[in-house]
């Protein structure tokens, strides 16, 4: 007889607790009990229905979301021989049509090389909260934008969840860092390392000079055709959702040195490495607000909140109802 564990699953426009089959982690694969999770906007987009949500989440009953997770090891499969049971680990399940596991539930079994040690002097919400926005940013600038020493970024959205991490990353990566949000959170950003803020209200940073290497819209308000103006020669462009626009901008890149790309994020044992060395020696990942799972549907609603200063974190192992 399978054992089961608890999840928190969407259905019929409500979130409720329920019980699944624990899952058994196959040759190369590890089961982890989740510590902590965090939310993203990918929850609301697959609640809500939509083309969008349909790339990310198989829409499997019972409907368990959530991709962030840190927790510690309590199985292997064979094969993975580098990893011991207890070992405190974090990263992020894939975002593809495929996905039924979700991280707000008790264990989730992930690919060996999809995770990482999570260093001792991280926190659990920490490791939860930086998981997706910290390889989205990473590989969109690095990988896709090819940011390095002494090359310009624009990173617009720079107060929200993967704004505010990219700032940091940039920096760590070399580059010069000009930051668009709101006047609210001028501060907050410089504090994050932008050597330049604008106020996207105040100023119209897609009416200047070619002037960056790299712009990355974090929450995909620009296109291509928009920002191609302010990128220098071989300069890259990049957005975090697929559409319309985005083929319209990739189909006019065939006629210039710029690119435009989309990032699909993975989470890679060695970015995981590399940013969790980063996370021990500073690297900022705002945190706005931690819930228990069991108030999981106040979570979701706090994520999607104007008012929201960082991400918010999911208290998965301690937050079950009583």
């Amino acid at each position: 007889m399978n054992q089961k564990m608890r999840a928190m699953a969407g259905a019929a426009g409500q979130i409720k607790m329920t019980e699944i089959p624990v899952p058994e982690p196959g040759p190369n694969e590890v089961r982890v009990r989740v510590i902590a999770a965090s939310v993203n906007p990918a929850e609301g987009k697959v609640l809500h229905g939509g083309m969008v949500g349909r790339f990310l989440h198989a829409y499997s009953t019972p409907l368990v979301l959530g991709w962030d997770f840190s927790g510690i090891v309590d199985a292997l499969g064979e094969g993975v021989s580098d990893l011991a049971v207890g070992t405190a680990v974090w990263g992020h399940l894939a975002f593809k049509p495929s996905q039924r596991q979700g991280t707000f539930s008790e264990c989730v079994v992930i690919p060996r090389d999809e995770l990482a040690a999570k260093p001792d002097d991280v926190s659990f919400d920490t490791a939860a909260a930086a998981a997706t926005v910290t390889m989205t940013a990473l590989q969109s600038l690095r990988d896709l934008g090819r940011l390095k020493e002494g090359r310009n970024a624009l990173i617009v959205g720079a107060g929200g969840g993967i704004g505010a991490v990219a700032v940091g990353i940039g920096k760590r990566l070399g580059g010069h860092v000009t930051a668009i949000c709101s006047a609210a959170d001028f501060e907050r950003v410089r504090a994050l390392g932008a050597d330049d803020v604008i106020d996207y209200r105040s100023d119209d940073p897609l009416g200047r000079e070619p002037a960056y290497d790299v712009v990355f819209d974090t929450p995909a308000v620009h296109t291509f055709a928009q920002c191609a103006n302010i990128l220098r020669p071989s300069g890259n462009y990049v957005t975090t959702l697929p559409n319309a626009a985005l083929v319209t901008g990739k189909m006019s890149t065939l006629f210039s040195s710029k690119s435009c790309h989309f990032v699909q994020v993975a989470s890679r044992q060695d970015d995981l490495e590399l940013v969790g060395e980063w996370l021990s020696d500073g690297l900022e990942v705002p945190i706005d607000s931690t819930f228990a799972v069991a108030d999981l549907a106040a979570a979701l609603a706090r994520q999607s909140s104007r008012e929201r200063k960082g991400r918010v974190v999911v208290n998965v192992d301690g937050g079950w109802p009583g």
